[in-house]
């Protein structure tokens, strides 16, 4: 057990820096117009980061709900989410923000993913919509 926690910790060590969130910006400019795009509304998975799972739900009304597990850290937040040409911005609720330590300070836009930007800058993983399956099986 000890084992896998220290490579938990390890791992995820290289992929974040210890910033709080309520102390960065997002790096994705929230525009005048803060309607969300109802084409990125939807539910996501994070892929491409060992021993992490997170979930994104971007709903069309512009507000967000997002979860990330790693080792025994366990992070929760809801706010607004806004899209800014080829960018997804995140701003979590005062509430959540004191106690985030790791959150995406920006989703950049890549075809039909959202590629995940960490703080510090550093650009790892990607938010993939969930298909939708059928109750029909």
């Amino acid at each position: 057990m000890n084992k896998f926690l220290t490579s938990a910790l390890l791992a995820t060590s290289c992929l974040f820096t210890a910033h709080s969130h309520a102390d960065i910006e997002t790096a994705c400019q929230q525009p005048k117009s803060e309607k969300a795009s109802a084409a990125w509304s939807g539910h996501y998975y994070l892929q491409g980061v060992m021993e992490v799972g997170s979930e994104l739900l971007l709903k069309p009304d512009g507000t967000f709900k997002w979860y990330l597990a790693v080792g025994a850290l366990d992070q929760y937040a809801e706010g607004k989410w806004w899209q800014n040409e080829s960018c997804i911005g995140l701003k979590a609720k005062p509430e959540y923000q004191a106690s985030l330590e790791i959150f995406p300070i920006q989703l950049k836009i890549q075809e039909k993913i959202l590629k995940a930007v960490w703080s510090g800058g550093r650009e790892q993983g990607a938010y993939i919509r969930a298909e939708p399956h059928s109750d029909a099986e």
